[in-house]
């Protein structure tokens, strides 16, 4: 990964008024993992494929920074990164989304980049992200990207198995 201090030259912090456009990237971008893994809207109503208009609001109004790839003047991929509330020195990265038409041009790593660089500003020691288990192709991703897995761990309710990933933020 590149050096983590470097922001990308497309990433924005997400205003207002565009987190409609973040929504619709969120909803596309995890629609694709919906169809893969049997997630509904009545067994995981938490899924940002499912998301109401006001859900990105609700995101960042819990402490979570929103910034996007901006392209060609459009929103092409978006995520959260905010410090936990029980965990000094870990940041969460959350919700990281790609449009299905841009994946494969470097969008997912310049988000995890931006997100790392926030975490590390902001004090943190650890940068964790959840996602499903099951979708190897994203975990083997995360990993390429220096993620290592802390656990999988199976929640009453959930069609999936939840894989929790951190990523040590070197400190300089």
């Amino acid at each position: 990964m590149r050096n983590e201090r470097e922001r990308h030259e497309g990433i924005i912090d997400v205003p207002p008024e565009r987190y409609s456009e973040c929504l619709a990237v969120l909803r596309s971008g995890f629609a694709t993992e919906v169809a893969d893994f049997g997630i509904t809207r009545e067994n995981t109503p938490s899924n940002p494929a499912f998301w109401s208009d006001s859900a990105v609001a609700a995101v960042v109004d819990r402490g979570f920074e929103l910034f996007a790839v901006e392209q060609d003047g459009r929103i092409v991929g978006c995520a959260f990164a905010g410090p936990s509330k029980s965990r000094p020195g870990v940041w969460s990265l959350r919700h990281l989304a790609v449009d299905p038409t841009t994946r494969h041009a470097g969008h997912g790593a310049a988000l995890v980049i931006e997100g790392a660089r926030r975490a590390r500003a902001g004090g943190a020691a650890v940068l964790t992200i959840g996602i499903v288990a099951e979708n190897t192709r994203l975990s083997d991703w995360y990993r390429r990207l220096g993620f290592e897995s802390i656990d999988k761990t199976a929640y009453p309710g959930l069609v999936f198995t939840v894989e929790r990933l951190q990523l040590a933020l070197a400190s300089t």
